[in-house]
């Protein structure tokens, strides 16, 4: 494989999921893997709004689409700009390109795009070796790519926490094993605003809660419509590239 930074001339425009923070329209994800992303992509977003972050480096958001198509029709700098990833140009977007070939779908690279003020955190080199050390982690089975896609994106978050925020630690051991409980759940269909709105103010909602989780009922299924309650993070910050990607 190889690493590459260069101009980005290519044409194809996406529009922006429900989710924002994961894009998957051909379903190449498990349930349980996009709903990870969101829930912990939309955490970061969150926690870099505290109020003990200097304001010039918050909004941090990290988006992951898994994409299926032609890699010379693809251009990760004019989707993150439209898609405005980061508030302060805080942004990371990370594509999984794939190719098809009858009913098999086939891994083909890595991009990167990384947002103006994150590139000074951020290095292609250093989000190089992230891919080595956990989209590439030689205990994960090559063919699981679920698996190893949210290894990279902790890895990422880690990186983040720790470089950019100052924290002391992340666990991305754990973070790996709460995943692989739950990696072959459906948790929730990939919602609407207005289903989850509604019911979120609905005295039945509540009513049904209450009795699943009170006769043992796993919360982690309601984690998705707790987080996606409120509407902030869920679109772009207006955050920008200059065109600094690169291609594992």
């Amino acid at each position: 494989m190889t690493l590459s930074a260069c101009s980005n001339n290519k044409n194809t425009m996406l529009e922006p999921s429900k989710l924002f923070y994961i894009h998957d329209t051909d379903s190449v994800l498990l349930n349980a893997t996009s709903w990870t992303i969101f829930n912990y992509a939309n955490e970061l977003y969150l926690d870099s709004k505290a109020d003990d972050i200097p304001s010039n480096i918050q909004g941090t958001q990290v988006v992951v689409v898994a994409y299926i198509g032609d890699e010379s029709t693809y251009n990760t700098t004019e989707i993150f700009n439209a898609w405005g990833i980061g508030e302060n140009d805080m942004g990371i977007l990370i594509t999984v390109l794939f190719s098809k070939e009858g009913d098999n779908i086939n891994y083909e690279n890595v991009l990167f795009e990384i947002g103006t003020t994150m590139s000074g955190y951020l290095s292609a080199f250093s989000a190089n070796q992230l891919i080595t050390d956990y989209f590439n982690d030689p205990l994960i089975p090559e063919f699981h790519y679920d698996a190893r896609i949210i290894s990279l994106f902790h890895g990422v978050l880690s990186y983040i926490y720790l470089n950019v925020y100052d924290y002391t630690s992340y666990n991305h051991t754990s973070y790996m094993n709460a995943y692989y409980e739950i990696q072959y759940d459906y948790i929730a269909a990939i919602p609407k605003y207005e289903f989850y709105e509604g019911w979120l103010s609905s005295y039945w909602f509540w009513i049904i809660f209450a009795v699943i989780i009170l006769s043992g009922g796993s919360i982690y299924r309601f984690l998705p419509i707790f987080f996606f309650s409120s509407r902030r993070g869920n679109s772009g910050g207006g955050g920008k590239s200059i065109g600094y990607w690169f291609k594992r």
